[in-house]
C-alpha cells in the first residue's frame, strides 16, 4: 500500500511538469494569441478586450497557476477552435475511448493467450518461432507504423475493410 501512495504521489510532480512545458511551449510562440484567434481584420481594442478576457495581460507566472488552479478542479478552458468548454468535450468522447480500449484490450487478452498457449504447447517449433517474431516486432514498432501498416494490409491487400478519408463538414 506505501509503494501505491508513494508512486501516485511520485505523479504529481511529472503532471506538474509535463503542464508547465507544455505551457512554456505555448508562450513561446511569437504573436498575440488574442489576435491570432480574432484574424486579420479586427480592431486593436477588440484585441485588447479579448487579450483582457483570456487574461494574456497578465504575468505569465500568474497565468500558469491561474490554468493549474483552474484544471485542479476541472476546468480546462474553452476551446478556441469549438468555443465549447474542453471539459464537455472530454467527457463527449469519454464513453467511446473506454468502449475501445476495453474492446483493444479483450482482443489482446485474447490473441494473447491463443498465441501463447500454442507456441507453449509447439514450444521450439516453427510456429513457436513465429510467434515470438511477431509480438517481438510488435513490442518494437511504433504505435504509428503498426497502425499503417495494419491499414496496408486489411485495406489494400486483404480488401476487408474500406479505408475512407475524414473530411471535416463546415457549416
Amino acid at each position: 500500500m506505501k509503494s501505491v501512495i508513494k508512486r501516485i504521489l511520485g505523479t504529481i510532480p511529472v503532471l506538474i511538469g509535463v503542464v508547465l512545458l507544455i505551457f512554456i511551449m505555448l508562450r513561446i510562440v511569437p504573436g498575440n494569441a488574442a489576435a491570432m484567434l480574432l484574424g486579420e481584420h479586427v480592431d486593436q481594442a477588440t484585441i485588447d478586450r479579448l487579450t483582457e478576457v483570456m487574461g494574456l495581460d497578465k504575468p505569465v507566472i500568474v497565468q500558469f497557476f491561474d490554468y493549474l488552479a483552474g484544471a485542479i478542479h476541472g476546468d480546462l478552458g474553452i476551446s478556441y477552435k469549438y468555443n465549447r468548454a474542453v471539459t464537455d468535450m472530454i467527457m463527449e468522447a469519454f464513453p467511446y475511448t473506454l468502449e475501445l480500449a476495453l474492446l483493444a484490450a479483450l482482443f489482446a487478452w485474447v490473441l494473447g493467450l491463443g498465441t501463447g498457449i500454442i507456441a507453449a504447447i509447439r514450444q521450439n517449433s516453427l510456429v513457436d518461432h513465429l510467434f515470438m517474431g511477431v509480438s517481438l516486432a510488435g513490442v518494437s514498432m511504433p504505435i504509428f507504423m503498426v497502425a499503417l501498416l495494419l491499414q496496408y494490409l486489411f485495406a489494400f491487400k486483404i480488401k476487408a475493410f474500406p479505408l475512407t478519408l475524414m473530411v471535416p463538414s463546415f457549416p
